[in-house]
């Protein structure tokens, strides 16, 4: 995967005085009468407060009054009058309004956020967490694989692009504030309608590290231009790593079935629940194990959302770079497209 010139786009920039500009924004208060009824965030500038709280209008959730300088008592009352959530500084709360505004320019709804990880090495998580981002991408959702282990091997090899040019972690890791979602989405490389971010492949690069900040930044963004993100997630809890598991909407834990296996997920399972929202197991059965599927959730104490055997031909299709979902019926498809019915809502409300 090539290293893309374009991060500088991402990162939303060089936004002007909300207050100066209040008027142009807004319009007059009664233009602004028929409009309030949504729920994205609504800054009003102090110069509009008092003749918004004149008029009275129905309350609607996101309303900010925005002055130039400091916080003055007469802006908390126009707050007061026009059902304002926050009052904010545009010199002083800069950071907060420019997240506020991307959020208006995005969207503000948020895609579910699934991070897969390994209770053992060689788990199979990230074939998982790739089988699960087609699976979304079957059932109609816009999807986004996130390689968040820069020692894994890249996953854009695992699923075939690694030769698509392309935004990679190398040109995101120094990100800080806001990433812009529809720039996010067009820069990354796109492997059979999924997009993916991975790691860079220069022979000369050293592995460029990832903070907190900018795993939250992008997660956050790719949430915001897909309706499902899934990450693989390595098994050490670095600070990058917890940032990931901590926004996440559900985690799903990897775990062939065998005692050494079981053991070593047992030893993560407190981390990680203490770590994100939503733990769930998903059980790689072994023939000739004593164990099943049932015998690991209930050692582990997790609930079981899939189990799977192993998949026919699946290490050929690695080596060849035709990836993990080849076969659309077959053990891995059905158990990600059975984990995605469980921790992903349909688009009605109700689960799959």
């Amino acid at each position: 995967m090539h290293n893309g010139p374009c991060a500088a786009a991402l990162s939303t920039a060089g936004h002007r005085s909300l207050a100066e500009g209040s008027a142009e924004r807004a319009g007059s208060a009664h233009e602004r009468r028929a409009g309030r009824s949504g729920a994205r965030p609504c800054p009003v500038g102090a110069d509009l407060g008092a003749e918004l709280a004149d008029l009275r209008l129905p309350r609607r959730d996101g309303v900010l009054v925005v002055v130039p300088g400091d916080v003055e008592p007469a802006a908390w009352r126009w707050a007061v009058g026009v059902g304002a959530e926050e009052v904010l500084s545009a010199r002083d709360d800069r950071a907060r309004l420019v997240d506020l505004l991307g959020a208006c320019s995005d969207g503000s709804n948020e895609a579910p956020l699934v991070c897969v990880t390994g209770g053992c090495g060689g788990a199979g998580a990230s074939v998982f967490a790739a089988a699960l981002a087609y699976a979304g991408r079957a059932g109609g959702l816009s999807s986004a694989l996130v390689d968040a282990d820069p020692w894994g091997g890249g996953i854009d090899l695992l699923v075939g692009g690694e030769d698509l040019p392309g935004l990679c972690w190398d040109d995101l890791a120094a990100t800080s504030g806001r990433v812009n979602a529809t720039s996010l989405r067009e820069l990354l490389p796109v492997v059979d309608d999924v997009a993916v971010l991975s790691w860079g492949r220069s022979a000369a690069a050293s592995v460029v590290p990832v903070t907190p900040e900018s795993m939250r930044a992008v997660l956050t963004a790719a949430r915001r231009g897909h309706r499902l993100v899934v990450a693989d997630v390595p098994r050490r809890e670095d600070d990058a790593v917890l940032a990931a598991l901590a926004v996440a909407t559900s985690t799903v834990l990897v775990v062939p079935a065998e005692v050494r296996a079981v053991t070593a997920a047992r030893a993560r399972v407190g981390v990680l629940r203490r770590a994100t929202a939503v733990l769930s197991v998903v059980v790689r059965t072994v023939r000739g194990s004593g164990l099943d599927a049932d015998d690991v959730a209930d050692t582990l104490g997790l609930p079981l959302v899939a189990a799977m055997r192993a998949e026919r031909g699946l290490a050929g299709w690695l080596d060849q770079g035709l990836g993990p979902r080849r076969r659309a019926r077959g053990p891995l498809a059905t158990a990600a497209a059975s984990t995605l019915a469980a921790l992903v809502p349909a688009r009605d409300g109700s689960t799959r």
